[in-house]
């Protein structure tokens, strides 16, 4: 999966799931997306995508 591909499903998947309350893209390059998807009050999920290196990271937050 690359940028784009991960864009694409985030706002699919924020728009499918109703628990996800918020999409919101924190940084945008040409080859990296730092995003968090809010849950609710002080729990999200922040998922970080680089293209360059290949890596993709994800982490639940929670206060």
């Amino acid at each position: 999966m690359n940028k784009a591909d991960l864009l694409a499903r985030l706002s699919q998947g924020a728009n499918q799931r109703p628990y996800i309350r918020q999409l919101e893209i924190l940084e945008q390059t040409s080859s990296l997306v730092k995003s968090r998807q809010v849950i609710s009050f002080g729990i999200f999920v922040q998922m970080y995508r680089n293209d360059r290196f290949d890596s993709t990271n994800l982490a639940l937050i929670h206060n």
